[in-house]
């Protein structure tokens, strides 16, 4: 991921936005293995064909790879590799205690409204900043709570909720891209309704939805 060049906030990464050196993207895990994560897949109409539109523009950048259409997710949480997460001591924690974590985080919780208020970067990605009233943070931080829940760089405190539009590749066109970003930067993405979440197992080399499995479904 991003963790050589962190930032605490979008307007922390925004302000760097110049002095960002592109590291693109690598794999999370080894060809092969799976991660599990805990993601919300936005499936808004209004908001794919927004995104389309945007999309057909920032394919004209050699240096970003533009997330598919029907791809368009957030990660809530990372777990660690393959079919576990470790706890402290090394001892495996199962898909079951997660789905348990997760479910008992969940039981009272109803759907809620999340934003596209603005564009960004990560060193490794474009994003979509995402407001959600501070909903998505406390839950990433109740998951965090749990002892056996390996942290990932962007977790806890530095966690900046996003939806991911495209991963960077190369240097050559990036300074071209950051100019379009700051004449396009706000967005007119319409809002959306989170219902459900999903934990699901992503293969680790790519950053696509369509290489995921989805293991269970949490509805809101």
């Amino acid at each position: 991921m991003h963790d050589g060049d962190m930032a605490s906030s979008p307007d922390e990464y925004w302000e760097r936005r110049r002095e960002i050196t592109p590291s693109p993207e690598r794999p999370i895990v080894t060809d092969g293995d799976r991660q599990l994560a805990l993601v919300v897949e936005v499936d808004d109409p209004g908001v794919r064909a927004a995104y389309g539109r945007l999309r057909d523009r920032l394919e004209r950048f050699d240096c970003l790879r533009p997330t598919p259409s029907g791809e368009l997710h957030l990660s809530l949480k990372l777990f660690d590799h393959a079919l576990e997460a470790v706890r402290g001591d090394t001892a495996p924690v199962r898909i079951e205690e997660i789905d348990s974590a997760v479910a008992e985080m969940l039981a009272d919780r109803d759907g809620f409204e999340i934003g596209f208020p603005r564009l960004n970067l990560f060193p490794d990605a474009v994003y979509a900043e995402v407001d959600a009233d501070g909903v998505l943070s406390a839950l990433n931080g109740a998951l965090c709570d749990r002892a056996w829940a390996a942290t990932s760089d962007r977790d806890r405190e530095q966690f900046v909720p996003h939806l991911t539009l495209g991963y960077l590749t190369a240097d050559e066109g990036f300074d071209r891209l950051v100019d379009y970003l700051e004449r396009h930067r706000e967005l007119s993405f319409p809002t959306a309704t989170v219902t459900e979440l999903s934990l699901v197992a992503a293969d680790g080399s790519s950053g696509w939805r369509s290489a995921s499995t989805t293991l269970r479904t949490y509805p809101l």
